[in-house]
């Protein structure tokens, strides 16, 4: 709630909202929750587990954009409402830890959130958080050294390296695996101490 700015009330309330049509799933580490090339038409609010987003760009390598975490909802919106139209989804999500979470159908959400002021709100709030996460990692990924960027993605995901693979990490970053297992000695010989 703090990383969007919604109150405790409006988070309830559009829970409440969505309860109806919200329905449990669980996948196992490395199942996709949306495929590149298949419209997407679900939102997957993640109650346990790391979710991580991206792409295949022209060369066929994966650019990993983003992680979700719990109390997230894993998301491309650019995705969704080009979904709408049966149009392909360009990213993927694909699980990094076994997750647990519930999954909504993007176009009853839709009409929900016509109906209700405070689900406008809600995810206008939830829009301008992607922006601003998005305006970030381009200054990040531009005008940074690879590692500043391992510090960035530190700041912004505390606690996550550990949770997830040093490949997923990497490309992240932008960088090879072999450069990350650099980047982490080096960062562990700086501190005098190995990372967990």
């Amino acid at each position: 709630m703090k990383r969007i700015d919604v109150s405790d009330e409006s988070y309830s309330n559009v829970t409440e909202l969505l309860a109806p049509i919200a329905k449990p799933f669980h996948v196992r580490k490395g199942e996709f929750l949306q495929r590149a090339g298949v419209p997407a038409t679900h939102v997957h609010w993640i109650s346990s587990g790391v979710v991580r987003s991206g792409f295949f760009n022209r060369d066929g390598l994966e650019v990993t954009l983003r992680f979700y975490r719990e109390g997230e909802s894993a998301t491309t919106l650019t995705d969704l409402i080009a979904g709408e139209n049966g149009q392909a989804a360009v990213q993927f999500l694909v699980a990094e830890t076994p997750i647990h979470g519930f999954t909504l159908d993007w176009k009853r959400s839709c009409e929900l959130r016509a109906q209700h002021e405070v689900m406008q709100h809600y995810h206008l709030n939830i829009a301008m958080h992607g922006l601003q996460t998005l305006a970030q990692r381009a200054y990040t990924n531009g005008e940074t050294s690879a590692h500043e960027r391992l510090a960035a993605f530190r700041e912004e995901y505390p606690g996550l390296e550990a949770r997830i693979s040093q490949r997923a990490i990497a490309s992240y970053l932008g960088i090879t695996p072999q450069y990350m297992s650099r980047l982490r000695r080096e960062a562990e010989a700086a501190s005098g101490a190995p990372r967990g």
